[in-house]
C-alpha cells in the first residue's frame, strides 16, 4: 500500500466517526499534556517523541519481541483521552516500515519522520472513552501482513500505532525486530554497570538487581568497596595510611612515571578453597536488629561473590583518578591504590569469616611497579566455581566458600569525561593496564560505513591510534548503546529502550555480518540500577547476533585499525583542583594535632574517609568542593577545639607564683600540650608547662611558673602549642596587675609591728619592776605581801607565810 492510500483511508476512518458532544463538555478545557518521566533524559538516538493533539498513545508490549517463523504479532498498549470531550470512538491504525534501518543513524530517522514509507497492517477501534481516561488496546497481526520477505532485510522495522477522533490525533512508535535466520558473525559485546556509594541506595531491590546483572553473562561490575558490607571479624587488607595523605598532601609536582602509574596491579582471584580451614563463623550481635542487619549483609555479600564471574574495583568514592593524575597529588593517588588493592575478593576477606593464622594472601603494596602488576596478572587463576543463589541473597546461607569468589579487576580505570586525556594515559600505560573511555571519545576520526573494533591503543605522547600494538590500552564505548543502558525509561519507553538495543546490535552485525566485531558499553554513573536495568541489559545479550564476553576478553582482544579522533590532555576544573588542594593542605595543618594524640590514626580516621568520596568521579566540580569544603571545616574545628577559657584581670603581688590556665579540650581524644604565657612587658617571666595532658571533652587547669620583676598593668597572652611547637590557641589574653615590690614592704611592716610590740612589752615589764623598788617602805611590802597571799589563797589554802617568805625573797635585792 502507497503513502497515499494510507492517507486516504485514515482520512475516511476519520471522517466516519459520529459527532456527539455532550452539551456540559462543550466549553471545557483541554486536561494538560502530560510527558514521560523519562522524556527529559531521552537519549538522541530514540528520536523525538510523537506529539499528541488530544490523544496519546503508548506501545507497551509487543509478542514476540524478534519475529522468527510466528504466526501472528500482538501490539498492546493504552490511550488516554485528553480531549475536553468525551469521545464515542476512536480508531487505531497499525503500519509497519517497509525497510530496514542501515545504520543506526537512519533508525532514528526512522523513529522521528512524520510520513515513514510503511505498510498499514491492522486496524482496531476504542469506543466511548471519557475525558482523562486511559483504556487498553490489543492489535493482532498475521505476520503475512507484515512487508518482511527479503531474508537479507532482516533486523528493526520501525512500527506505528496512530489514533483519530476527529480533530483529535495521536501516535507512538516502537521497534519491532525481524531474525530471518540469516548466517551472520555474532558480536562479542560486554556491558559494564557502575554501582557506587554516590548514588546507591542500598534497599532489597537494588541489591536484588545488583545480583541479578552480577549473575548475566556479559554483564561487568564496577563496584565501589563501600558499599561491600563487611563483617566484625578482622581482614588483612591493608588500611589506609593517613600519614602518607599528610606527608605527600600538597598538591604539586610529582613523578609522572612512578608513583601515579602503580595502580594497584592486575585481576587477582582468591585461592581454591580445599586449602582452607574450617571457616569460623563471624560473631553474633546482641540487638536482634543489628543481627538480622548483618544476617542480611553476609548473605548479600556471599550471593554476590558467588554470582559474579568478574568485578571491577573501583576506588572508594570511585574518585576520579584522573582528576589525582590531573593534580600531581600522589598521596590521594596512594590512597586511591590502597583502596583498589583492598577490595575483598571472598567472604574472609570482606570480613565474614574469621581469618587464617596464615593469611593467604599477603596485603598488596600500596604502589606496585608496572612489573609487579604484570606478575600478578600472569599469575591470575580462576576461582572455582561457586553455587547459585536466590536473586535476593537474604537467606543467611553462605553459598560460598570462605576463600572463594570471583576474579577482581583491580587494574582498570575509569576517569571522568573531562579528566580523560593523555595526561592520565601517560602514567596509565603500562601493558596491563586498562582504561574505559568516555562514550564521546574515541570516535573514528573519518566516516566509515561500518563499526570497527572496541579496543583502541593510543599514544600517550600525542593522542593518536598506536596501530602497532603498542601505547595505552582502552576501550572504546558504541555511544548509543551506553546512552540507552544509562536511561532509566519508564511505561512504554522501557518497551521502546528494549527494543532498540536488540536492534542497534542488529544493525551493526548487518553492516559487515561475516566478520565479527568487539562492542563495549558502560552505562552513566549514576544509572539507576532496578528491574528495568536488568531488563534492558537481558533485551542486550537475548539475540542470537550478540554474543556476550567477559570484561577481560574484550580488553585482550584485537585492536582497532581504524583511526580514531586525537585524544587531547584533558581537563582538571579550577573547582576540582582547588577541592584537592583544600583537603590537601587541611591534612598537612591536621598533622601536628594528630601527633600530639595517643591515638593518631583515631584522629585521621575521623577525617580521611571523606577524602576520596568527595572527588567522586560522579560529582560536578562544583559538589566536589563543596564536599571538599566539608572536610575542611570539619578540620578547622578539630584545631580549633583545644582553647583557653577566658579569664577576668588577675593581681599578682609575689615575685614568682604559679599562674592557673584553664585550657578546655573538645576532642574526643587525650592531647599533649605545652603551655606558656606571653606577657607584652618582660617585667615578667613565664617558664613553659611542657608535656600537659588535657583530659578528653574537658578542662584542665595547668599552672605555669612565673616571675616578676616591679609592678605594673600588663597584658598577658596564653598559649597553647604541641610538643613540636605549633600553635593551637593563642586568641585569649589577660590582664594582670603586676605589684611584686608589695611583698617585700608588707614582710617589713609586719617585721617592725612585731619589734615594736616586743619593745613595748620590756619597756613596760621594766616601769613596774623600776616602780615597785622606789616604794620601798614595809607597809608597801607588808601591803604588797598581803595581796600576794590573797590572790593566791584560793590554790594553796595552806603554807601562807612560806609563800609569803618567798615571793619577798625573790622581790629583795
Amino acid at each position: 500500500m502507497t503513502r497515499r492510500a494510507v492517507r486516504v483511508a485514515a482520512a475516511c476512518a476519520a471522517l466516519a466517526l459520529p459527532f456527539g458532544l455532550g452539551m456540559h463538555e462543550a466549553g471545557a478545557a483541554p486536561l494538560p499534556a502530560q510527558t514521560s518521566q523519562s522524556d527529559a533524559s531521552r537519549p538522541a538516538v530514540m528520536g523525538a517523541t510523537a506529539e499528541a493533539s488530544g490523544l496519546v498513545i503508548s506501545i507497551n508490549s509487543l509478542s514476540p519481541r524478534i519475529v522468527t517463523s510466528e504466526n501472528e504479532v500482538i501490539v498492546s498498549g493504552t490511550v488516554r483521552n485528553d480531549s475536553p470531550t468525551t469521545l464515542a470512538n476512536i480508531s487505531l491504525e497499525m503500519f509497519v516500515a517497509n525497510e530496514t534501518p542501515i545504520s543506526v543513524a537512519a533508525l532514528t530517522t526512522a523513529l522521528t519522520e512524520d510520513e515513514p514509507d510503511a505498510t498499514h497492517a491492522a486496524s482496531s477501534s476504542l469506543t466511548d472513552i471519557t475525558r482523562g481516561a486511559t483504556v487498553p488496546f490489543e492489535i493482532h497481526i498475521p505476520t503475512s501482513s507484515l512487508p518482511l520477505t527479503d531474508a537479507t532485510e532482516w533486523g528493526p522495522r520501525v512500527i506505528t500505532v496512530a489514533a483519530n477522533s476527529g480533530e483529535y490525533s495521536g501516535k507512538d512508535r516502537s521497534i519491532l525486530v525481524w531474525d530471518s535466520g540469516a548466517q551472520v558473525s555474532a558480536s562479542r559485546v560486554n556491558a559494564v554497570v557502575p554501582w557506587t556509594s554516590t548514588s546507591a541506595t542500598q534497599d532489597q531491590a537494588e541489591r536484588s538487581a545488583v545480583l541479578n546483572l552480577a549473575g548475566s553473562p556479559g554483564v561487568t561490575l564496577a563496584v565501589d568497596p563501600l558499599l561491600i558490607p563487611h563483617g566484625p571479624q578482622p581482614t588483612a587488607s591493608p588500611s589506609p595510611s593517613p600519614d602518607s595523605d599528610a606527608s605527600h598532601g600538597q598538591s604539586g609536582q610529582s613523578d609522572q612515571s612512578g608513583t601515579q602509574s602503580g595502580q594497584s596491579g592486575a585481576a587477582t582471584a582468591s585461592p581454591s578453597p580445599s586449602s582452607s580451614p574450617t571457616p569460623t563463623p563471624a560473631p553474633t550481635a546482641t540487638d536482634p536488629a543489628q543481627r538480622s542487619r548483618d544476617l542480611q549483609s553476609e548473605a548479600f555479600v556471599s550471593a554476590l561473590m558467588g554470582a559474579a564471574n568478574e568485578l571491577i574495583a573501583l576506588p572508594e568514592g570511585d574518585a576520579d583518578l584522573g582528576a589525582l593524575a590531573l593534580s600531581g597529588n600522589t598521596g590521594f593517588w596512594d590512597r586511591a591504590s590502597r583502596s583498589i588493592a583492598a577490595f575483598p575478593s571472598s567472604l574472609r576477606e570482606a570480613g565474614w569469616v574469621a581469618p587464617t593464622a596464615s593469611p593467604t594472601t599477603s596485603p598488596a603494596s600500596p604502589t606496585p611497579s608496572p612489573s609487579a602488576s604484570a606478575t600478578a596478572a600472569s599469575a591470575t587463576e580462576t576461582p572455582s566455581p561457586a553455587a547459585s543463589s536466590s536473586p535476593s541473597g537474604q537467606s543467611g546461607t553462605t553459598i560460598t566458600a570462605p576463600d572463594a569468589g570471583p576474579t577482581i579487576l583491580r587494574n582498570v580505570a575509569w576517569p571522568a569525561d573531562t579528566t580523560f586525556g593523555t595526561a592520565f594515559l601517560s602514567n596509565y600505560a603500562s601493558p596491563d593496564q586498562i582504561t574505559i573511555a568516555p562514550a564521546s571519545a574515541l570516535t573514528p576520526a573519518e566516516e566509515v560505513t561500518f563499526t570497527s573494533y572496541a579496543r583502541v591503543n593510543v599514544n600517550p605522547a600525542t593522542g593518536e591510534t598506536a596501530t602497532d600494538g603498542t601505547g595505552a590500552r582502552t576501550l572504546a564505548q558504541q555511544a548509543d548503546l551506553a546512552s540507552i543502558l544509562s536511561w532509566n525509561a519508564s511505561g512504554g519507553d522501557e518497551l521502546d529502550a528494549e527494543q532498540a538495543l536488540a536492534a542497534i546490535t542488529a544493525i551493526i552485525v548487518r553492516e559487515r555480518p561475516a566478520s565479527s566485531r568487539t562492542l563495549f558499553a558502560a552505562a552513566a554513573r549514576g544509572t539507576t540500577i532496578n528491574e528495568s536495568l536488568t531488563k534492558r541489559v537481558n533485551a542486550l545479550f537475548s539475540p542470537r547476533w550478540v554474543s556476550a564476553q567477559t570484561f577481560s576478553d574484550i580488553a585482550s582482544s584485537e585492536p582497532t585499525d581504524v583511526e580514531r579522533q586525537t585524544v587531547d590532555a584533558g581537563t582538571l576544573d579550577p573547582d576540582t583542583s582547588t577541592a584537592i588542594s583544600a583537603m590537601s593542605s587541611s591534612l598537612t595543618s591536621l598533622a601536628p594535632l594528630a601527633k600530639a594524640t595517643d591515638d593518631p590514626d583515631a584522629v585521621y580516621d575521623s577525617v580521611t574517609p571523606q577524602i576520596l568520596p568527595s572527588l567522586a568521579a560522579q560529582r560536578t566540580p562544583s559538589e566536589q568542593l563543596d564536599s571538599a569544603t566539608a572536610m575542611t571545616s570539619q578540620i578547622t574545628g578539630m584545631l580549633s577545639a583545644v582553647s583557653v577559657e577566658p579569664s577576668s584581670a588577675v593581681n599578682l603581688i609575689n615575685k614568682s607564683a604559679n599562674f592557673p590556665v584553664l585550657v578546655r579540650n573538645n576532642l574526643p581524644w587525650p592531647i599533649h600540650v605545652d603551655v606558656t604565657l606571653v606577657p607584652d612587658d618582660p617585667r615578667l617571666r613565664a617558664t613553659p608547662a611542657l608535656s600537659q595532658t588535657l583530659a578528653a571533652q574537658g578542662a584542665t587547669t595547668v599552672e605555669v611558673p612565673v616571675g616578676a620583676i616591679g609592678s605594673g598593668d600588663i597584658e598577658v597572652t596564653y598559649k597553647v602549642t604541641t610538643p613540636d611547637g605549633v600553635v593551637l590557641d593563642d586568641s585569649q589574653t589577660v590582664t594582670v596587675r603586676m605589684r611584686a615590690g608589695w611583698e617585700d614592704a608588707i614582710t617589713a611592716v609586719i617585721a617592725s609591728l612585731f619589734g615594736a610590740l616586743f619593745l613595748v612589752g620590756i619597756t613596760r615589764s621594766l616601769r613596774k619592776r623600776a616602780a615597785r623598788k622606789a616604794q620601798g617602805s614595809p607597809e608597801a611590802d607588808s601591803t604588797e605581801a598581803g595581796s600576794a597571799d590573797a590572790g593566791s589563797a584560793d590554790e594553796a589554802p595552806t603554807d601562807h607565810n612560806t609563800e609569803s617568805e618567798t615571793a619577798t625573797t625573790k622581790e629583795t635585792p
